[in-house]
């Protein structure tokens, strides 16, 4: 056992996930909405530097945090083998690629999508999580931390991004965001047909198939009629749900615009 397994192994601790609106739930729900929302407004007024140091020190520390997530699948929960179910490109997981993007890119148009994406995209994924929590409160301790903080992170992205103007001005940067969303579910659809066929295991990335959808409707959906049902529904209601996001931002921009 080499030094970083030992150390994976000692960082476990099972545990039992708490209940849906269960106390711990509940809390969770009100202090993370509560520290998101203050933080993101405190910081809505950030130069550019700030937002550079801002976004990348959040990309270091997710990718940092996605490395320690993968090792401990490896060696704790999935003995010494590659959690293909866990490959990190969920929609949650754009953040990490999309921040280095938004801060290095010098095509303002992608600039403007990477932070629409993190705004809308990701601030719903974060609410997502955070309000349905079977994703979040897994069976392992240092699983579920892992889980939880990332969410809320992206909740507190998502705000930051709303609150300091830099996403959410006009319905044609939304169309942008969209195609975005939308490469990014056939990059997730190949990368599921790849590793099916490939090493065999279930994986469903941006739950757009060939495998069941695990949400609770569309998994309903996905048993009754199959997966491509589920996922011609899924994908335009996740695009009117990122579009209300967006709507909101277009007020909150309009709104520091007066100001």
């Amino acid at each position: 056992m080499n030094i970083i397994e030992s150390f994976m192994h000692s960082l476990a601790q099972p545990m039992t996930p708490p209940s849906a609106y269960s106390t711990p739930h509940i809390i969770l729900i009100v202090v993370g909405l509560t520290v998101c929302f203050s933080l993101a407004f405190l910081l809505r007024k950030l130069g550019e530097r700030g937002n550079r140091i801002l976004i990348l020190t959040f990309a270091s520390i997710l990718i940092l945090s996605e490395v320690f997530k993968q090792l401990f699948l490896y060696y704790v929960t999935n003995d010494n083998s590659i959690c293909w179910g866990e490959f990190p490109f969920q929609m949650c997981s754009l953040p990490m690629y999309l921040c280095p993007i938004a801060i290095f890119t010098k095509n303002e148009k992608l600039r403007r999508a990477a932070y629409g994406f993190m705004m809308c995209f990701n601030l719903l994924g974060g609410f997502a999580g955070m309000f349905e929590p079977s994703g979040i409160f897994l069976n392992q301790v240092p699983l579920t931390i892992h889980a939880v903080a990332w969410h809320v992170s992206l909740v507190f992205l998502g705000l930051y991004i709303m609150f300091s103007g830099r996403a959410g001005r006009e319905w044609k940067e939304f169309a942008d965001v969209v195609k975005m969303f939308l490469v990014c579910c056939f990059i997730a659809f190949a990368i599921n047909t790849l590793i099916g066929i490939t090493v065999g295991d279930n994986v469903n990335m941006f739950f757009v198939g060939p495998n069941n959808s695990p949400i609770i409707i569309f998994n309903t959906i996905s048993k009754k009629f199959g997966w491509v049902a589920s996922t011609v529904i899924y994908i335009p209601v996740t695009i009117c749900a990122a579009a209300a996001i967006f709507g909101i931002g277009r007020k909150v921009s309009a709104l520091r615009e007066k100001r």
